[in-house]
């Protein structure tokens, strides 16, 4: 049989959430109240993550074209709001890693923050890092998936992906990857690791919350 492939998220699963402070920071940046800037930061979000311009992302954000001095500020403390990474998360993977697991990352994310990943040291173990903005596809649309099964060079049912969103879960599991839904708890964490040592036990296209 196949060795398993583990195919992570990175926001919210290898990183914890935005912290609030530094969303309140961006948000004062920009102008605007905390909870306006952020209906208009996701609302936008999908075209930048597909490959979009900071300026262009920005700009709708803002309702108008930003400065060269304040959109480099803004692409920065973006970009830092999500580098701060999930403790029990990087144990996990320390594990998979020195057990030889093959794991790569499948996440959506722009450009700005797809290259600072790419040059993380917490991530440099990955065997694959596959971005959105460099696939011009975002999750949950299933040609990421045909996408990232090719450039692993496995099967669908030799995958399992992990990912704190149902939605793309199921769209991994339709075309046959065994899904997780990620919570961050010790079951969830145990059910990972399970899934990487025990390929007798994987449920090819079952997207499986925790």
């Amino acid at each position: 049989m196949a060795p398993v492939h583990l195919l992570f998220d990175f926001g919210e699963v290898i990183s914890v959430a935005q912290p609030a402070g530094e969303v309140a920071a961006l948000a004062a940046l920009a102008g605007l109240p905390v909870a306006e800037f952020s209906r208009r930061y996701w609302a936008h979000r999908p075209g930048y993550d597909a490959g979009g311009t900071a300026l262009s992302y920005w700009s709708g954000i803002l309702g108008a074209a930003p400065g060269g001095v304040l959109l480099r500020r803004l692409v920065e403390l973006d970009v830092a709001s999500w580098l701060h990474l999930n403790p029990g998360t990087l144990r996990l993977l320390d594990t998979l890693h020195a057990a030889g697991t093959p794991v790569s990352l499948l996440s959506n994310a722009p450009y700005e923050l797809a290259r600072e990943l790419d040059r993380h040291a917490g991530l440099a173990p990955f065997r694959h890092r596959l971005f959105s903005a460099d696939l011009a596809l975002v999750k949950p649309d299933l040609r990421c998936y045909t996408a990232a099964v090719a450039r692993l060079g496995a099967e669908p049912g030799d995958v399992v992906f992990v990912d704190d969103r149902p939605a793309n879960i199921e769209a991994a599991a339709a075309l046959g990857l065994t899904g997780i839904v990620f919570t961050g708890t010790p079951a969830c964490l145990a059910e990972v690791a399970r899934a990487a040592i025990t390929p007798s036990g994987r449920r090819t296209g079952r997207a499986r919350p925790r």
